[in-house]
């Protein structure tokens, strides 16, 4: 008939339906969405609760324990406010630590196990904290072993929901991200709603009940629900680095952040690592110190004579970073990591002056900025962990940070008793936990000057190259 048909390789229409079936059926479905907003409602519920400390030494206190440590006329002595932020310090510890195993475990054998193990151990230490009474001149406290056990539990739920992000689209992998990093300090706020139930009158052996049953029964339902199409998303993640790992030494183009699909050991040796090496083991410091010892600073100040309401707005407070997800996300879409960091960087710097004015007004100030400061930093710099480095070896290097905060969250305890000793009261705490910041703020400028060099390693050039990556891969006629 006198009609050529000419063809391209990307041209072909009838190579379009099969391709956009593909595209459809790769496509986060109900299974993977059902198990974000599983794994979000139990790490919320269940993960770090810990952080709520304020609230939950109030509900201890009243219920005596570690009544025997103080003299008579005085029920709040030092003594047992010691013995409380010892006890929150074990449990911070032992939470970083397990972090450290639990993030190579996590690459390893992915969020089921970590889902069955957390709501055994979690379920186990809720049991024994509503159950058991402290024995502080036992060297085997049995509510000691309950955080030590909580401690465990908690980050292994912690750790399974930082996966979230990787099965749903990429478009919305900043968001679940900053999703799963804010409810787990939301979770602070669940101590608050212990605390009112039992002031209504419910024991405290009856609350930690219900609450280890609820802990199990919906853990269990996250593991069940990470079985399937869920964990087979995260392989094939992986797969997709490892291709890009491999185009790269070829000399071919990629849009994937340089540093997908290599060895952890080259990872290691990056400016990326150094990075996330000085802002976390400083960052979670000096956040994890503020919770410890913050109650101390509310008492010095005279929050029991008020009824303990500044522990409790600071326990409502926490939360709150919550409300603010889609400006977290804004702001790291449109100003990219380093921008981002700075912001967390100046919140951090407000509520640690606020903590040097001996004001208990004041103090309210300093809540507003430090949880809007914690949930940022989470948010952010796990997302820039997860982008960073890629799925296939996010949790062997998240195991690895988490070791080294584990190292530098030893030195909370000598050192809030060496600021008792030096100024009689937590002063000179405050000013160490100042300076800490310096390190942070030169390595967060040296970052801002390496994506100037490597683009592909922001958030901002990931977002933007999607349309063209999308246009690319549209078959044309």
């Amino acid at each position: 008939w006198g009609v050529t048909v000419r063809f391209r390789v990307r041209g072909s229409r009838l190579g379009s339906l099969p391709l956009a079936m593909a595209r459809e059926q790769d496509l986060p479905g109900l299974r993977e969405w059902t198990t974000v907003i599983l794994g979000a409602t139990v790490t919320f519920l269940f993960s770090y609760f810990f952080y709520g400390w304020a609230a939950l030494q109030a509900l201890f206190e009243l219920d005596g324990v570690y009544r025997e440590v103080c003299p008579a006329e005085e029920p709040l002595c030092s003594d047992r406010g010691s013995r409380m932020i010892f006890l929150y310090s074990v449990d911070n510890t032992v939470t970083i630590l397990s972090g450290t195993i639990f993030g190579i475990l996590v690459d390893r054998t992915g969020p089921v196990v970590l889902c069955i193990l957390g709501a055994v151990l979690q379920s186990l230490s809720l049991l024994l904290m509503g159950w058991t009474d402290g024995n502080p001149s036992n060297v085997m406290d049995p509510l000691l072993l309950a955080f030590v056990i909580g401690g465990v539990g908690g980050t292994a739920l912690m750790i399974q929901s930082l996966k979230l992000a990787f099965i749903v689209a990429p478009a919305r992998f900043a968001l679940v991200m900053t999703v799963a990093n804010c409810l787990v300090d939301s979770s602070s706020v669940v101590p608050l709603g212990l605390y009112r139930l039992y002031v209504a009158g419910v024991s405290r052996g009856a609350i930690f009940t219900g609450y280890a049953a609820l802990c199990f029964a919906l853990s269990m339902c996250l593991a069940y629900s990470w079985c399937g199409k869920p964990s087979a998303r995260l392989h094939a993640t992986n797969q997709q680095e490892s291709d890009a790992a491999e185009s790269k030494r070829e000399n071919l183009s990629t849009s994937r952040p340089r540093l997908h699909g290599l060895s952890v050991r080259e990872q290691l040796c990056t400016v990326e690592f150094a990075f996330a090496v000085t802002f976390m083991m400083t960052m979670v410091f000096r956040s994890n110190a503020y919770l410890g010892v913050i109650k101390e600073l509310l008492q010095d100040l005279g929050d029991a004579k008020v009824d303990n309401l500044y522990t409790q707005v600071l326990t409502l407070l926490l939360p709150a970073s919550t409300l603010l997800i889609p400006l977290f996300d804004i702001c790291m879409k449109r100003g990219g990591f380093a921008v981002t960091f700075l912001v967390v960087l100046f919140l951090g710097l407000i509520w640690n002056v606020v903590m040097l004015i001996p004001s208990l007004g004041v103090q309210v100030v300093g809540f507003a900025a430090f949880t809007n400061f914690r949930g940022l930093l989470f948010a952010s710099f796990f997302t820039f962990i997860g982008h960073t480095f890629g799925n296939r070896t996010f949790g062997r290097i998240n195991s690895i940070l988490w070791f080294l905060t584990f190292l530098t969250s030893l030195l909370m305890v000598p050192l809030t008793e060496l600021s008792k000793a030096w100024t009689g009261d937590m002063t000179a705490m405050h000013v160490v936990l100042l300076i800490v910041c310096l390190p942070a703020v030169i390595m967060t400028l040296l970052l801002a000057l390496h994506l100037r060099k490597y683009p592909a390693g922001d958030i901002i050039q990931s977002q933007q190259s999607r349309p063209e990556e999308a246009q690319k891969a549209r078959p044309e006629v």
